[in-house]
């Protein structure tokens, strides 16, 4: 046992954490060279790393357990104390020469990293670890000293801390298993948890890639009808892609035990499916298959592969799960591999997390989706994947509301006459209902009915906790949003919602970690700007307030107008003062940015945190006369807290009442 422990222990430590700890070396080599630019932030490092965005967010948290952001901060903090330590420069001196842009947003950053503010470090014994959560455990007295004005990387400090917390990490949470120790991250979850690698396209056209990805997800969600297995999202595994990392390697970043693994070959009629399950924690191959078969009876191999694996995995499937893998939506092979081609296009209109959105490419997609149900007219899973197309053209503005909403409930409806258990399809209707013609009851059985048929499906879970969000309660939307995280831990959209229910639950450190993932994954929405500003706000963080609310003007009016406004305001009347400026705003000089682009709604939204009722009132009463509402703000004033001074007043009851929420108002429920 002694033996296999140190093998174990010995090829982590000299394979991933090494590798891990040199990128965390070069990642401070490149913060440190730019520490006095203000300007240097996550997409720059990015840049200089030559990854994007999303990836090295991905790496980063996987071994620090932080964001990009925080870990720049972090660095800087560190840069600071020393600075301060060894040199006679002021605290604000230090500041600009560690890449802050302003002294007291530094000083307040200093002190929740250290406990004290800057201007003590000379008088205090500087002795004890920073351990805040996700940080690296430094003792300062430690750093080396650097010229006046110049840093250079704490490689070899970093190396030695690093291995050291990783070693006692290691020993502290390592667990007895298959006749050795692994660490626990490896285990969670670890029966009955698998991620379905891209498949590789082995056919000497380049284009049958679709057909290859197909194969693949049809056996994604095969496995996804099982409820005892963990099973990690398509978009998840997609980073995997053409990737150099071990199934072992892959299985630790994702916290599954189990991958499999595949490829593809056509060659004209003929086609061949190989597939793998691999113990990514045992590092053994449990079982693989070749199988050959003419294209004409292609259809089901996907069912065989999904409970060859259910079967490898020991898992006991109920007689409903057996039925809904082994079910096959359409026998006919040309409609099949139109399906394909036209899924296949609609997952490529997207980044790979889904930050962008092309309409030509989701345009492609349809004729296919046309085409397969022309070749099957009772082809369900196309018509609800034609639905999904027309609702996300139409979500995204590419289109009318009363075109593609419309055309999206014709089609799942549609799906649903041939098929009731169709959870896409489901999805595509509530979703309809609650956001296009605001049927909330009816809408939300559908996505509850979704939920119910495909545990899985990450955008069902979605779709519901955002309906949870308009009906309460909160705590359910709390749940769903969290499986969905399980199902999407990369997706910018679900992050962005997880700190929105953070808000509603006015948990607001949370709310403020969740959004910055959210802005590390993708930092071009608008929605989670403006929770930077609320939760700022809520936690008095003032100074942080007027920062954001400063580049939220200048980024969306195109000018530096409305910077010395805002601090003047912020001066004049702290926190106050910056709601009654947005106020003004919105009167007198509307930005085109939602907060600030003269809607009613928003006026009334921002003198209701004031404790204004009266004037929250009368332009919520405003909003209701207005052509085009806010709905997805507008929606949610039945469980917003910040509503909650209002839900006494008769005329603002009244509001809540006209727009179908009575009974979900918070204190009505009660």
């Amino acid at each position: 046992m002694e033996a296999n422990w140190k093998h174990n222990f010995n090829s982590i430590m000299t394979v991933d954490h090494i590798k891990e700890q040199l990128f965390i070396e070069h990642l401070t080599e490149v913060v440190t060279s730019n520490i006095t630019n203000d300007k240097f932030g996550v997409s720059e490092l990015a840049s200089q790393m030559s990854m994007s965005r999303s990836h090295l967010h991905r790496q980063v948290k996987s071994i620090t357990n932080q964001s990009v952001s925080q870990f720049i901060c972090k660095i800087r903090l560190e840069i600071a104390m020393e600075m301060l330590q060894e040199n006679s420069d002021s605290a604000s001196e230090v500041a600009y020469n560690v890449g802050f842009s302003s002294p007291s947003y530094f000083s307040r950053c200093f002190h929740n990293y250290y406990g004290f503010p800057p201007g003590e470090v000379k008088n205090r014994n500087v002795d004890e670890n920073i351990d805040e959560e996700g940080a690296t455990q430094i003792n300062p007295k430690q750093l080396k000293a650097y010229p006046k004005h110049s840093v250079r990387p704490k490689v070899i400090l970093f190396t030695i801390i690093g291995i050291l917390a990783i070693a006692i990490a290691f020993i502290s949470y390592a667990v007895y298993i298959n006749g050795g120790f692994l660490p626990a991250h490896l285990i969670s979850n670890r029966d009955l948890s698998i991620i379905v690698l891209p498949f590789e396209n082995l056919s000497d056209n380049p284009d049958n890639v679709s057909f290859a990805d197909g194969i693949r997800e049809d056996i994604l969600n095969n496995l996804y009808w099982i409820t005892a297995l963990r099973v990690v999202s398509r978009t998840s595994a997609e980073q995997f892609r053409a990737t150099n990392l071990s199934a072992t390697e892959i299985a630790k970043k994702m916290n599954v035990h189990y991958v499999l693994e595949g490829s593809v070959r056509r060659n004209g009629d003929q086609v061949r499916i190989s597939a793998q399950l691999i113990d990514a924690v045992a590092e053994d191959h449990l079982w693989s298959a070749n199988f050959d078969r003419e294209l004409d009876d292609i259809i089901g191999i996907q069912d065989e592969i999904a409970l060859q694996v259910a079967s490898r995995l020991k898992t006991v499937l109920s007689k409903n799960e057996r039925r809904k893998i082994e079910k096959i939506s359409t026998q006919n092979p040309k409609a099949y591999e139109y399906f394909l081609q036209a899924r296949f296009l609609h997952h490529k209109t997207t980044s790979e997390l889904r930050s962008g959105f092309d309409k030509a490419g989701v345009m492609n997609c349809l004729k296919y989706f046309e085409m397969a149900i022309a070749e099957d007219e009772k082809f369900a899973e196309a018509y609800a994947g034609l639905a999904m197309a027309n609702f996300n053209l139409t979500a995204w503005g590419f289109i009318p509301t009363n075109e593609g909403f419309i055309k999206a409930q014709e089609l799942s409806r549609k799906a649903l006459e041939l098929d009731q258990e169709c959870a896409e399809a489901h999805a595509v209707l509530g979703a309809y209902l609650v956001w296009a013609v605001r049927e909330l009851e009816e809408g939300g059985k559908e996505l509850q009915t979704a939920v119910r048929l495909n545990p899985n499906l990450a955008l069902a879970r979605q779709m519901y906790a955002q309906f949870l969000m308009i009906t309460g309660p909160i705590e359910e939307a709390r749940k769903q949003v969290n499986f969905t995280l399980n199902l999407e831990p990369n997706f910018w959209v679900v992050h962005n919602l997880n700190s929105w229910i953070y808000y509603f639950e006015e948990k607001y450190n949370e709310a403020l970690e969740s959004c910055i993932t959210a802005r590390d994954y993708n930092p071009n929405f608008s929605s989670n700007e403006w929770l930077f500003v609320l939760n700022y706000a809520k936690l008095g963080e003032g100074e942080k307030m007027v920062q954001h609310l400063q580049q939220i003007a200048q980024r969306y009016s195109g000018s530096e107008q409305y910077t010395q406004a805002i601090h003047d305001a912020y001066s004049r009347s702290g926190i106050e003062g910056l709601f009654q400026w947005m106020i003004n705003v919105n009167k007198n000089s509307p930005i085109q940015i939602e907060g600030l682009n003269g809607q009613p709604f928003y006026i009334a939204w921002w003198n209701a945190i004031l404790g204004n009722e009266e004037e929250a009132v009368l332009w919520l009463e405003k909003n209701m006369q207005q052509k085009r509402i806010p709905w997805h703000y507008f929606n949610l004033i039945a469980t917003n807290p910040d509503f909650d001074a209002l839900r006494e007043n008769p005329r603002f009851l009244k509001i809540v009442d006209d727009i179908g929420l009575t009974p979900y108002d918070k204190r009505r429920a009660k």
